[in-house]
């Protein structure tokens, strides 16, 4: 039987995958996050999902931990939104939880590339393993480390790539967790001073970028977006050197 199981696996896993992706957009969307697209829509709604969380903390927390799990695990486009909004909403509470829940989805993924989508995804992310390097094997820790501290690649094609190496599962979580950290900071301290305008009844616009509290935390992204493209040219470099 379970041999059976594996042979349809991997006969129709594109199929499966395709499935799973579908299924997992349209529970999305039965859930309630398709409000969530829409960064004005959402922020509209602030008092009321404000209202929801102090009715239903421990819930709310389940649910946005969730969420975000799913948004990680099948890439969808809402990350920064999801970041930003819950920030404002739960606080550094999200923190923690937006640190689990895309370390565990990226794991997922890293998981699926190990296993029963190998073939797929190796194939379709040919492009993009140039950034194992020769030495990912000795340093696979901290290389990985470097790809999640400066992004020079997709989200989700780092939650790949390093599966079709000889990193560990546990290796693979603890670097996606640190190496996000600084950068998930950034964005929960940003939704917090978003927070801080709405409950005085301000709006966000570009006004309020020339308010510390908003170009504080908007620097230090700029900051790591300076320190990604110096890390990529680094990169580059080694890579014509190592030829």
């Amino acid at each position: 039987m379970h041999v059976m199981i594996t042979k349809f696996i991997l006969k129709y896993r594109s199929w499966l995958l395709l499935g799973i992706f579908f299924l997992g957009i349209l529970l999305f969307f039965l859930n309630g996050g398709g409000r969530y697209i829409d960064y004005r829509d959402a922020l509209s709604r602030y008092e009321e999902l404000r209202l929801i969380i102090l009715q239903n903390p421990i819930s709310s927390y389940i649910f946005y931990f969730l969420s975000y799990l799913l948004v990680v695990t099948f890439s969808l486009p809402l990350a920064s939104l999801f970041t930003i909004l819950g920030s404002a909403l739960f606080g550094w509470k999200a923190l923690l939880i937006i640190l689990f829940a895309a370390s565990i989805g990226a794991s997922l993924v890293f998981l699926a590339a190990r296993t029963i989508l190998s073939d797929w995804l190796y194939n379709r992310t040919a492009s993009h393993r140039f950034l194992i390097r020769a030495d990912f094997k000795q340093n696979a820790f901290l290389l990985l480390l470097g790809l999640r501290l400066f992004p020079i690649a997709p989200f989700w094609i780092v939650n790949i790539v390093p599966a079709f190496t000889t990193i560990t599962l546990k290796s693979y979580f603890l670097a996606t967790f640190l190496g996000i950290m600084p950068g998930t900071i950034l964005y929960v301290w940003l939704g917090q001073t978003i927070d801080t305008l709405l409950s005085k009844g301000e709006w966000p616009d570009m006004m309020t970028i020339v308010d510390s509290r908003i170009w504080i935390p908007l620097f230090g992204l700029g900051l790591l977006i300076l320190a990604t493209g110096i890390y990529r040219s680094l990169r580059g470099r080694t890579r014509i050197e190592d030829v």
